[in-house]
């Protein structure tokens, strides 16, 4: 009964306005929006990175090596579960007249890639562009490189020693991300044009990754048996493994420490609002003195007198941080329209309640 009494009088109280409140509920709900909405994009990201994981890893399974090509036993056992791509990464110099720059290069072969799509800019046809042509071999670039050397679709650069022929401008890679960490842009091959260059020599920082695409059972758990067949089956090949929920472990662990730390700033940032909401309701309080005093004089008792004012300012309080939770609720659609496109991260546009179940970076 005397909860229904409290509610009835804070209602009456508040239909004069906010008046008094709006500090209190400006700080309150900032604070509650800055934690809301790091939370909910952290967990865009995390959920985007899960569901998009097989054309960010380009399979089901990757199997990496460096300085070294799998051996026909290992490549056995790999196209032996279903569908392979061979991609081959290292950094070089292109060279163009003058002009030398620091590139990442990748060799494809043609079944890459496994998911996902590569997009080129102008509608340029992916199918048969990296072919050797007049004598030369084709290269999709990252238009970046064409800046820094000055050239322009259709002209030549020099990688090691042999010339390729620019058929096209990368617009979409959809794997990039897995390569984790890269010093310059992309220049694409095929794996012949890579043997040609001289780059691939003894000692050479190659890193050599198979892509498998399973056959039959494409789950989760059939990638992960997988991965232990193999580390049971060659426990001194020395190659890394991954399935797809592990496509980008480096970003998933950037995006953890971020939202921890952006917590973080966001809790002291309401903190420091404490201050701000402490004042406004003593503010409040000694406004609403004389109401005190005529509900005392008409015989109050001091426990409704506190339990209707701790009402307004709890009901303002949740007002606050409905607003706030509306805010982190939004955030993910908003981020998902308006950067996806600018962002390498994918973001969903859903919206998660809750936390997201811990999984592992490493395999």
């Amino acid at each position: 009964m005397n909860l229904a009494l409290w509610l009835r009088f804070a209602a009456r109280d508040l239909r004069s306005g906010l008046q008094g409140f709006w500090i209190f509920l400006t700080c309150l709900a900032l604070g509650t929006a800055a934690i809301a909405i790091i939370g909910s994009l952290a967990a865009a990201v995390e959920r985007g990175l899960e569901e998009q994981g097989q054309p960010l890893l380009g399979g089901d399974v990757e199997f990496s090596l460096i300085h070294r090509e799998a051996s026909p036993k290992e490549l056995a056992f790999i196209a032996g579960r279903g569908s392979v791509s061979k991609v081959a990464t290292v950094r070089a110099m292109a060279v163009a007249g003058e002009a030398a720059t620091l590139i990442e290069v990748k060799s494809v072969d043609a079944a890459y890639p496994l998911y996902g799509v590569l997009t080129l800019e102008g509608d340029t046809p992916f199918a048969g562009s990296l072919e050797q042509r007049n004598g030369f071999h084709g290269a999709l670039a990252d238009p970046l490189l064409l800046g820094r050397l000055g050239l322009k679709p259709g002209e030549r650069l020099k990688l090691g020693s042999l010339e390729l022929e620019i058929r096209g401008l990368i617009a979409n890679e959809p794997d990039r991300i897995s390569d984790g960490f890269v010093l310059g842009p992309r220049l694409l091959v095929s794996e012949e044009a890579l043997r040609q260059t001289g780059l691939v020599q003894p000692g050479s920082l190659i890193t050599w990754r198979y892509r498998l695409k399973l056959a039959g059972d494409a789950s989760l758990k059939a990638a992960r048996t997988v991965i232990r067949q193999a580390k049971a089956q060659f426990p001194d090949a020395g190659w890394r493994l991954r399935a797809r929920d592990n496509a980008a472990s480096g970003a998933e662990r950037f995006v953890e420490r971020l939202g921890y730390f952006m917590t973080l700033v966001g809790l002291t940032a309401l903190i420091v609002g404490g201050a701000g909401i402490a004042n406004a309701v003593a503010a409040f309080v000694a406004r609403r003195t004389p109401a005190i005093a005529t509900l005392k004089c008409l015989g109050a008792p001091s426990r409704d007198v506190f339990g209707i004012y701790l009402t307004e300012i709890l009901l303002v309080a949740l007002v606050a941080i409905a607003i706030g939770l509306a805010a982190g609720a939004a955030a993910p659609p908003l981020a998902h329209a308006a950067l996806s496109g600018i962002l390498p991260l994918p973001i969903t546009a859903r919206t998660t309640i809750g936390t997201l179940p811990a999984r592992p970076l490493n395999m």
